[in-house]
């Protein structure tokens, strides 16, 4: 099998752990006397000292992105249909700010904090748009600190995932985790409230979520493929050239000026599920500034043939149905086999017959991605379930095209911003082979993954790009301090071996494993896996490599 979708896995990580909870959980480096540090505890302003004579610049990695080693791939040519070449129509959306004009003027920028709700502190930072010309415009990333007890401990960045997912509601969930740090999240570039990606209206994406995505004929086939070419240049008619500079790159470049902005000397972390890729791209690039990386639910950074993620999905199918059969709990059946020949035979029955919910169809595409956010979690999720696949087999469709909606990221009349900072930001940092073999790379998963496989279907957005992937670096984050890498036997996201070979090819990785069920491990309550989190963050030790928890 050739190797499809590198690095991140384009259908990876399609929904964020802080999203899908929501369904379930309803020191500065210096100071002028004009300008005070503010105090971990009220708003102000905070102005970090320049960066030392010979010091690296913020955002500026410690080798050049050309020398680092590059990922190695047996596909000879590369993205053959993307639209590199597509003229926009119109201004985009997107507004870009006056920059600031050099590296140096970014790293001294004031930075200030205004109250945003209870002891929750924002504030919006300036970085440009290309890195490499900083001379060029600007755009905006926004950010939340909580404080943290006394806060010793200094900064704690914290990523929910995505990609396409912001930080700042991961950080207000999280505050108070880690005694005396304070909690900080920002939403990456082309997210959230930061600068953001904009795509087509809500009726031209409501046509592109609604396609179907499992096509029997080559009619179909063409109707999805000419629909993925149309949204992919929606999204670059709304966001300009934006869509050229939000790869996990310039993420990281960000997210160094941002360390440096709020006085951390070393960066603290905990992410997740894509937020391993950010923290391991940081590490790579700033191995002098690392300090304590915490990365859960691992995604695929090395060469090898990615796990595909329906066979993660279908892994965690296959234990509810386990689940099911033996529960009182759920009204299914008794026989695993005939549960599963049940689900399945609902789920392709949409593709013909979508049922109709309050005028919106419920397709077999939608179906399958609503079972799927439960399947993000562990056995809490399963009853919850059991009554929707229910209600869906006896046709009512209404629970499973909720979930679907939270996937999305839908509300009446608008999506939100992750439906397509999502894409933008996958198709730049992955890899792919084109719309020629796309078709035959999805059926390829059915022998792993024959229920999900088959009805979740597929997509050529990333085929039909307008902009180009990124340098594929090869992460091993040489010269780093030890990384914590967590990963959960049962994840039906980021398949496990994902992170057992993200531990093995960073050079100091070290392996955490929660054996159970759920997307991430690090944000629940198993004791071994805090106790463990915590002795890293606190101390700076890892556990022993390999260790695992029940």
């Amino acid at each position: 099998m050739s190797k499809r979708i590198k690095t991140i896995q384009l259908i990876l990580t399609m929904i964020s752990i802080a999203l899908v909870a929501a369904v379930f959980l309803g020191g500065m480096v210096g100071g002028r006397a004009q300008d005070p540090p503010a105090s971990p505890t009220r708003p102000g302003k905070v102005t970090p000292s320049p960066v030392p004579e010979g010091g690296r610049m913020p955002g500026m990695p410690v080798r050049p992105i050309a020398e680092h080693e590059l990922m190695t791939w047996d596909v000879a040519t590369p993205n053959p249909d993307r639209q590199l070449g597509y003229e926009p129509q119109g201004e985009p959306s997107v507004d870009f700010l006056d920059g600031l004009g050099s590296h140096a003027k970014y790293a001294t920028q004031v930075v200030e904090w205004e109250e945003c709700g209870g002891p929750a502190q924002c504030a919006t930072v300036l970085v440009p748009l290309d890195w490499d010309a900083p001379e060029g415009e600007a755009i905006e990333i926004a950010m939340t600190r909580i404080p943290g007890g006394d806060s010793s401990r200094g900064p704690l960045f914290v990523n929910p995932g995505g990609p396409g997912f912001g930080g700042q509601d991961m950080a207000k969930g999280l505050a108070g985790r880690w005694q005396n740090y304070d909690t900080y999240g920002w939403d990456p570039r082309g997210t959230g409230q930061s600068t953001h990606v904009v795509c087509g209206t809500f009726k031209e994406t409501e046509a592109n979520v609604l396609l179907d995505g499992s096509p029997d004929d080559a009619e179909e086939g063409e109707a999805l493929r000419q629909g993925s070419k149309e949204f992919a240049q929606q999204c670059r008619d709304g966001s300009g050239k934006l869509l050229d500079h939000i790869t996990t790159i310039d993420v990281v470049r960000d997210l160094d000026l941002l360390r440096h902005l709020v006085g951390a000397e070393k960066l603290n972390y905990v992410g997740v599920s894509y937020g391993t890729y950010v923290g391991a791209m940081y590490a790579e690039l700033f191995p002098d500034t690392a300090g304590r990386l915490v990365l859960d639910a691992a995604v695929e950074i090395t060469d090898r043939e990615p796990t595909p993620q329906v066979a993660g999905f279908e892994l965690a199918l296959n234990n509810f149905i386990d689940w099911c059969a033996g529960s009182s709990l759920c009204d299914l059946g008794d026989d695993a086999g005939e549960i599963r020949t049940e689900i399945d035979d609902m789920l392709t029955r949409l593709d013909e017959r979508p049922i109709d919910v309050n005028g919106r169809p419920l397709t077999q595409t939608l179906a399958a991605l609503g079972v799927a956010v439960f399947l993000y979690e562990d056995e809490q999720a399963y009853r919850a379930l059991a009554q929707y696949l229910g209600e869906a087999i006896a046709g009512d469709g209404d629970g499973l095209l909720m979930a679907a909606d939270l996937y999305n990221g839908r509300t009446p009349n608008s999506y939100h911003t992750a439906l397509y900072a999502f894409p933008a930001m996958a198709c730049v940092d992955g890899f792919d082979e084109g719309a020629a073999v796309a078709e035959q790379n999805w059926k390829d998963t059915f022998p792993a993954a024959p229920v999900m496989a088959p009805n979740m279907g597929m997509s050529y957005t990333c085929e039909f790009w307008t902009a180009d992937s990124a340098p594929q670096l090869k992460l091993t984050a040489s010269g780093a301090p030890p990384i914590l890498v967590v990963g959960t036997t049962g994840d039906s996201a980021t398949p496990y071996e994902q992170a057992v070979s993200m531990a093995e090819q960073l050079e100091s990785g070290t392996l955490l494993t929660l054996e159970g069920a759920g997307h991430g491990a690090v944000t629940g309550d198993n004791k071994c896996i805090a106790e463990a989190v915590d002795k890293y963050l606190y101390e700076g030790t890892p556990p022993p490599d390999g260790k695992r928890c029940t």
